[in-house]
């Protein structure tokens, strides 16, 4: 039996999952917390602040001029999305993103890493941080 639109659209798929800090962090050590996956629509945002904006002007015969914008605060921005309490809703909104970033990188690093693993993007992730090409992902994807 096939999915209807409505049967597609009623399914609550966006996952919640407790996550522990380990010792490797020290002041944060054993520390729990809930992170909920991204939806697609933050996986693309997020993607789009890894990758950013590409243009490419034409400015003559065979001369061109590529100019790409670099916006930072990442970890901070999938904390803010993602990080949330038992039932779901979020902990914090966009007007705490400075005060993530004032926390211990290491600790606020490692949330987003989980958060990146748990929605699935840990491929993505690699290609935006340039760890891989594109068609070294394509290649995992269909070894997996």
């Amino acid at each position: 039996m096939s999915l209807t639109r409505e049967d597609f659209l009623a399914v609550d798929d966006i996952t919640i999952k407790e996550i522990t800090v380990p010792d490797t962090i020290p002041v944060w050590s054993g520390k729990k917390l809930f992170i909920k996956q991204l939806n697609r629509g933050q996986q693309d945002a997020y993607l789009k602040r890894q990758f950013a904006d590409t243009r490419m002007k034409q400015l003559g015969q065979k001369q061109q001029e590529i100019s790409s914008l670099n916006i930072y605060g990442h970890d901070a921005w999938l904390c803010i999305k993602s990080v949330c309490d038992e039932t779901g809703k979020l902990l914090f909104t966009n007007a705490d993103e400075e005060a993530i970033n004032k926390k211990a990188g290491e600790a606020v690093g490692w949330i987003a890493e989980q958060i990146i693993e748990f929605s699935g993007m840990k491929t993505d992730d690699r290609v935006a941080k340039g760890e891989i090409t594109p068609e070294e992902a394509l290649a995992e994807d269909i070894k997996n």
